[in-house]
Order: C-alpha cells, then structure tokens, then sequence
C-alpha cells in the first residue's frame, strides 16, 4: 500500500511540474509574435516597405491573423520598425513565403533575399514569388473560404511546383542560379483576384533583376524546355471541319517528356538543338475521324509537333533576344562539353546573344480512350 501510495505521490508531482512547464512554454509563445510570410515593395527615397504576416490565436483558440507594414531604407531599418508596432518580440523561424511588389523586383532583390539566407533562423526551402502591384495588397486582403494568406500560398506554390506546372523556385534555388551563374532564376508571378490569388506566369529574370514575365501558356512551355513532365495540356486546331462546319480541334494531356541536347560549335558559337519525345493522351477531340485508324492519329501527332516546335521556338527567342535571360543554363551546358574554358558574365552573355537555337518535337498519342 505504502510503494503505491509513494508511487501515486511522485507522478502526481511529476504530473503538476509538467503543467507548470507547459504554461511556462505558452506564455512564451504567446510573447513571441512568429512571422510567417514576408513581403517587399519598392516605396519613396529609395526606401522599401515591409509587410509581415503574424498568425495570432485568439482566447477563443480561433486563429487571426495581424499584418504589420513598415518602411525603411534596409532591412535591419524595417526589423526595428515593424518591431516597434508589436507588443510581442518578432521571430522569423516559420517563414513559409516571400513576395516581391514587381516595380521592387525590376529593381533587382538579391539584398532582402541575401538577408533571409543569412538569417539563422530561417530555412532556404521557403518559397518566394513576384507580385503584381504591391505585396502589402496581397496580404490585407481577405479571402473567403481559405485558410489564412500564408498557409493558402504556401500550398498553392506547392501544389503547382509537385505537379511540374511551376519551375522549382524556394530561396536556395534562387540564391544558387544567382551566384553559381549556370542559369537564370525565374519565381512564380502572382496577381490579385476578386476573391483569390491567381498563379499568372513567371517572372523572368537576369541575375536578381526581373527583365520580363511569361504568361501561363508560355511558362508551361518553359517546363517542357526544361525536360520535366506536366499535368497541363495542349490544344491544338486541326485542319479537319466538324459537322457545323468549324475547324476541328483536339486537346492533349497528361504529358511525358524525354529530352536529348545536341551541343556542338559553329564558326565559334554555340549551336543547340534540343530534341524531345512527348507521350500523351488525347481528352478532347471535336471531329469526326475515327481514332483508332492510325493515319487519323498521325493529323493530330503533326499538328501537335507543329504548334509546339513553333510555340517552344518563339519563347527561346524571347527568352534569348528580348529578355536575354537564360533559365534553362543552355550557355553552361555548352561549357561542359570543353567548348569554352572560362565562363564569365561576359563570355557568357555574348555566347547566348549568338547562340543558334532549335526544336524538334516527335509527338506520341498513347491513348485516345478518355475522349468525352
């Protein structure tokens, strides 16, 4: 009787000290105001405003969510502004996403971006994105039936860098195309909804400078360029009627993409030709042709090959004469192959300006059964 009384005593002690800890630990979380999304607009004087996103629980355990704007010349500036408008100490530790105001972007970014990386705190697998208009916008706004602003970011960018739609685009991806000069960063670009956040493209970029956007067509190209596969889709206008008399059209998806680089020189500049095998499955098709015959399936393998060797084309001419931005790091992979020992800036901007670039697409439909 006496060892299980003792033994009751010691847990109902160990039991209360344990209690003691936890309102100890809650009252200092409730002193810490945990920042979970940041964002940067370009502001007057050359000064930059700071947005941040602080998740705040409420007594009735319902979460809210204070959103804190600031302006200063630096960053450090902005820390002791935003801290001053807050009763609790601000922590970085839980950045989930970065967003850059576009004006702010064409400005270049690596100094708030640099600044994140070097902050112990936070971890290099946030993502960042460009915004169109001003980032504090995108945070005062409210949405309906989301969660709050940082976690409905967070898992849209997420979702659409799992499903191969968005280039990979966090904080070390972006600091390494910077510094390593292999290639070009692009970052998701964003814009307002009436009741949401709409994913509008990338923005393209030469360094830490925006220098263009790519709309969403033109960036689901992008991934393609890059080799990856994609869940999105390509439709295309056939030269066959359908009974009312319009041109027949068909939608193919659900994408696989190979891709094989011949690299070679050509009176000292780089000649490229990128050559890619794509599986897919037609989910649309509005003419009258069976499908199952193969001369039928080959119309919509050409046509398909057609647009998109052309569509692929017209974007590394834009990438490579209107942007001069290299996000694919065509230029360091011809390096690699011993054409050129040394790669500065330099060097490398005036290979990609000569560059001869081409595309050859070899279609396949695998499947015409989903047709509805």
């Amino acid at each position: 009787m006496k060892k299980r009384a003792w033994l009751f005593a010691l847990a109902l002690a160990v039991g209360s000290t344990g209690v003691g800890c936890g309102a100890r630990q809650q009252r200092q979380l409730e002193q810490l105001g945990v920042i979970s999304a940041v964002g940067y607009d370009q502001a007057e004087h050359e000064n930059i405003t700071g947005t941040v996103v602080i998740p705040n629980f409420t007594d009735t355990g319902k979460e809210k969510i204070d959103v804190l704007t600031g302006t200063g010349g630096s960053s450090k500036e902005l820390r002791f502004a935003l801290s001053r408008m807050s009763e609790r100490k601000l922590v970085s530790g839980q950045i989930r996403v970065v967003l850059y105001g576009d004006k702010l972007a064409r400005e270049g970014i690596m100094p708030y971006s640099d600044t994140l990386f070097r902050d112990v705190e936070i971890g290099s697998q946030i993502y960042l994105a460009v915004v169109d208009g001003r980032a504090v916008d995108f945070f005062a706004k409210r949405y309906p039936d989301k969660p709050s602003v940082d976690i409905y970011l967070y898992r849209m960018l997420r979702k659409e860098m799992e499903q191969n739609t968005l280039p990979r685009s966090n904080l070390h991806h972006f600091l390494h195309d910077v510094y390593d000069h292999g290639s070009d960063p692009v970052l998701p670009y964003l814009r307002l909804g009436k009741e949401d956040i709409i994913i509008d493209g990338v923005a393209v970029f030469k360094d830490d400078v925006m220098v263009g956007r790519l709309d969403p067509e033109e960036t689901r190209y992008l991934a393609y360029l890059g080799g990856g596969n994609s869940m999105g889709e390509v439709d295309v206008t056939l030269q066959e009627k359908t009974r009312s008399g319009e041109p027949a059209h068909a939608v193919v998806m659900y994408m696989k993409v190979k891709r094989k680089l011949d690299i070679s020189q050509v009176q000292g500049h780089p000649k490229i030709v990128m050559h890619y095998e794509i599986d897919g499955a037609v989910t649309e098709y509005s003419g009258d042709s069976n499908l199952e015959e193969e001369p039928n399936i080959k119309k919509i393998e050409l046509a398909i090959q057609k647009k998109m060797e052309t569509s692929m084309k017209h974007l590394l001419h834009t990438l490579q004469h209107d942007y001069g931005s290299d996000p694919l790091g065509l230029i360091e992979l011809y390096r690699s192959k011993g054409y050129v020992t040394k790669l500065d800036n330099k060097t490398g901007e005036d290979l990609y300006k000569k560059a001869e670039l081409d595309v050859k697409v070899k279609m396949n439909i695998l499947q015409t059964g989903m047709i509805h």
